[in-house]
């Protein structure tokens, strides 16, 4: 899913007001907030003119063969985009840490750059790596396979986990053979070096016996064991989370979409050590008593200090009303990096790891409508979750007939929701559909592009109450985005909508005006 889908028009609510004063004007942009907020577009920089982008065809299975071998198109198979796309950028200290691929098609190097909010200057690190394509292929795009990264608090070092898509030593024919997991790590107190010392060099080359060679900078394990590579298999979406005591966490899905399993881990900063991976869930649940095998559409994530887990469930049953994913389930771990005490949204214990997701169930978004033959509803895009400070829980989803052109189409957008302190969630249809969902504080926020221009929406925590405060009029117009909401300021780092494999990033820096 990416920002742009966000529902470019809202139902208006009432207290917005029908003037905006607030102007700012910067690197060409024009920016505009509502009187009952402070927003403020801090600022705006490029970051390289060269993002790596898909600009070609999208290919399936069954057109492989006629993917384009023209230098200056990119076919693709899943969606268009790979820079600023995923866990692709973190904030520490002084310093905005964002990754993407160079392109065009022909590059497609790993990269790294810092950007230093004080002085505005960007450093950047080439990697040797090459984005590898869909399943090997250079001339398909794979946009599953992006970058996420970490730095740690603790000791400076910087962590990079990348291009991998559920890939093994003998999936594929073999082609991942040894390379099947990429990370990437640097020396202690690398993420706040002068720019000038902001270099390859301060990353750590893999010397094992399964080294590519003496620019090989890709680990195959996190441990730095070999033995451990089982552990380290068939991994796709890295994302990592920072605790409130400095720990770095990563979790990534482990296996495939109707039978998958979120798996976790954590860095010793004292030790310099990764631990192999935990298990939220199992996976080939039916081997573990469950009637079906199911996989997880939705989210790990670290909020309000605790680790937790959201998720629309994809189920391997062929026969339900389902095309693909069905209702919403949440869980949280009162253990400090999650690693046990999980429970359901009432506090009560969970199976653990998780084998039937009933366990953890909320609701059911396929009741809100009516159809009930096979296959009839189509629940894929516009889910998310978030929970504030004070811990008021919120998702949000959409669902619609599968066959849009059916007399009795349906489309719904829910608004799903649990006030702190409240025993039951409460669902409301009043609501015209989102994709992401951000918090700071006790407020919840929905941020995105409208016709290639970033706005935020804000929304009172455990309400159904969103008003718009923030949008652009003018300036650089964007195709796609990510964003990182940290200590009430939004960083968006944004792609900006050209042409070609190869279109510019730049990072927004936006005051949310909450305050301290």
């Amino acid at each position: 899913m990416t920002l742009s889908s966000i529902a470019p028009s809202r139902k208006a609510p009432s207290v917005i007001a029908s003037s905006l004063l607030l102007f700012a004007f910067l690197n060409g942009c024009s920016a505009t907030s509502s009187p009952s907020s402070n927003v403020v577009l801090e600022s705006q920089v490029k970051i390289t003119e060269q993002g790596l982008h898909f600009n070609g065809k999208k290919v399936s299975h069954k057109t492989l063969n006629t993917a384009s071998t023209q230098l200056d198109q990119f076919d693709f198979f899943f969606g268009r985009n790979i820079s600023a796309h995923g866990d692709a950028i973190k904030v520490y200290g002084d310093y905005v840490f964002m990754t993407w691929y160079r392109g065009g098609k022909t590059d497609r190097h790993v990269m790294l750059s810092r950007y230093n909010k004080k002085t505005g200057t960007v450093a950047t690190i080439e990697f040797p790596h090459r984005h590898t394509g869909f399943r090997g292929d250079p001339n398909i795009g794979e946009s599953h396979n992006s970058i996420g990264i970490a730095v740690s608090p603790l000791n400076g070092t910087i962590h990079m986990v990348y291009d991998l898509h559920a890939y093994s030593d003998d999936n594929f024919g073999g082609k991942f053979k040894d390379d099947f997991f990429r990370y990437s790590y640097s020396i202690p107190n690398t993420a706040n070096v002068p720019d000038e010392e902001f270099t390859l060099d301060r990353f750590v080359k893999d010397t094992s016996e399964v080294s590519q060679g003496p620019d090989d900078y890709k680990h195959l394990t996190m441990t730095g064991d070999l033995a451990d590579k089982s552990n380290f298999s068939r991994l796709t979406y890295p994302k990592f989370f920072t605790t409130t005591d400095g720990t770095i966490l990563l979790y990534m899905r482990l296996g495939g979409n109707n039978n998958g399993a979120y798996v976790f881990n954590r860095y010793d900063a004292d030790t310099q050590n990764w631990s192999r991976f935990t298990k939220f869930n199992e996976n080939n649940q039916r081997s573990k008593g469950n009637d079906y095998n199911w996989g997880l559409y939705g989210n790990m994530k670290y909020l309000n200090g605790k680790l937790r887990v959201g998720f629309q469930q994809r189920a391997n049953i062929k026969d339900d009303k389902y095309v693909y994913q069905n209702g919403i389930y949440y869980a949280y771990s009162d253990h400090p990096q999650g690693f046990g005490d999980w429970k359901n949204h009432k506090g009560e214990e969970m199976t653990w790891p998780l084998v039937n997701s009933d366990e953890i169930k909320i609701v059911e978004p396929g009741d809100y409508i009516s159809h009930s033959e096979s296959n009839s509803v189509h629940i894929v895009h516009g889910f998310d979750w978030t929970v504030t400070e004070r811990g008021d829980v919120h998702f949000i989803s959409s669902l619609r007939s599968t066959n849009t052109k059916r007399p009795d189409f349906e489309q719904v957008h829910l608004h799903t929701y649990k006030p702190a302190g409240a025993e039951e969630f409460i669902t409301t249809t009043d609501f015209p559909g989102a994709s992401k969902l951000y918090t700071s504080g006790d407020d919840i926020f929905i941020i995105g592009l409208n016709n290639g221009l970033p706005f935020i929406e804000k929304g009172v925590g455990g309400t159904n109450n969103f008003e718009r405060i923030y949008e652009q009029s003018g300036g650089v117009r964007f195709d796609h985005g990510v964003v990182y909401v940290k200590d009430g300021k939004v960083y968006y780092y944004l792609m900006e909508k050209t042409s070609g494999d190869s279109m510019p990033l730049h990072l927004q820096v936006i005051d949310l005006g909450i305050a301290k």
